[in-house]
């Protein structure tokens, strides 16, 4: 026996979803979707800011290595807003001068950007106090400080044999290197370094109990 409904026949009406509750549906999932984009914002923001100070604190950690272990001079520089520069001496003998000319460098590889938005920067909010600074190194107020003994505001580092890191004067070469996203106070982080043993420190800016501080 074959049945039939007329198309104003409930049953039919409740048989799938009308384009208004598909709609809504719809609606909903967007935005699930965008609060949820939103959420990981931040996350995203720092991953990226570690990635920043994980490919400096790599880059000189290697140069220094490889300056040691070759007998070379390593020469790292960083230019504004976001590369990195790595370049190879002639083989060095302890105590020699560095000049315009000599030791003659080749690049080591082609110069490396940070990742995404992150550049080399000072972000208003940053401690700027002698004792508030990564180690202590100079005021926060520019985004490459090398040279700090000496005026501050060098952008390149002479990484020796003898495991120390010199300035173009041959003089040890202390330091700071903050990267953030400009817009982001808490994406800020910094590398310290230390020229008479070429030791270099990675360091988050974070809220410590209501105080913005440089921490490990």
């Amino acid at each position: 026996m074959c049945i039939k409904y007329s198309a104003s026949d409930p049953r039919l009406r409740q048989a799938g979803f009308s384009l208004l509750e598909m709609a809504i549906v719809v609606g909903i999932v967007l935005t699930a979707t965008a609060a949820a984009f939103v959420n990981l914002m931040p996350s995203i923001r720092n991953s990226r800011s570690n990635a920043g100070m994980e490919l400096v604190l790599g880059e000189l950690r290697r140069a220094h290595e490889r300056a040691v272990d070759e007998r070379r001079i390593y020469r790292v520089t960083f230019t504004a807003a976001n590369t990195i520069q790595v370049d190879i001496g002639t083989v060095a003998v302890i105590g020699s001068t560095i000049t315009a000319s000599a030791p003659v460098f080749v690049p080591a590889q082609p110069a490396l950007p940070l990742p995404g938005e992150i550049q080399f920067a000072v972000v208003p909010g940053i401690p700027t106090n002698t004792l508030a600074t990564p180690d202590g190194l100079g005021a926060g107020d520019k985004a490459i400080d090398f040279d700090i003994s000496y005026g501050g505001g060098g952008t390149q580092i002479y990484f020796q044999p003898d495991g120390r890191a010199l300035d173009v004067g041959n003089r040890l070469n202390n330091g700071v290197v903050y990267l953030a996203d400009p817009t982001n106070l808490f994406s800020s982080r910094a590398v310290s370094l230390y020229g008479s043993t070429g030791r270099t420190k990675g360091w988050t800016l974070a809220n410590v109990k209501g105080s913005v501080a440089w921490v490990q």
